[in-house]
């Protein structure tokens, strides 16, 4: 009797153990209704070897700076040497922030802007993307 109750104990857990590894391939995903007794995907058939994938072209949206004295200086200027977009992604600066990077362009990165679209540009910055006076 102690003989049968050994087997039983070791069926039941081998039970379970084939349970829990079955359970699991299914939880993993590898399973086809289409096979019968099998669990495992077969490969997807192969396309046409001649088809051409196209996505398309990835649309670039135009910046648009906020109108206003100095905007024409802005696109001017500082486009030559970046985008527009890098004064509308900065977060808002503070006027002499603004100041500060107009000078260092000019200064350090050696940009050719006369003095007079210097202080237009600014103005401009200061008036349009501080924590006050920005809209966007």
């Amino acid at each position: 009797m102690r003989r049968y109750k050994g087997y039983t104990l070791a069926l039941v857990a081998l039970a379970i153990l084939a349970g829990r590894g079955l359970y699991a391939e299914f939880q993993a995903g590898y399973y086809t209704p289409t096979v019968q007794g099998s669990i495992r995907q077969v490969l997807p058939s192969v396309g046409s070897t001649d088809a051409i994938y196209d996505a398309g072209k990835y649309p670039i949206y135009p910046t648009v700076l906020a109108a206003g004295d100095g905007r024409q200086e802005v696109e001017v200027y500082c486009n030559v040497c970046h985008s527009p977009r890098y004064i509308t992604m900065q977060p808002p600066l503070p006027g002499g922030a603004w100041a500060d990077e107009v000078n260092k362009m000019v200064k350090t990165y050696g940009a050719s802007v006369p003095d007079d679209a210097v202080q237009k540009i600014i103005q401009y910055l200061q008036s349009r993307y501080t924590p006050e006076t920005r809209k966007h």
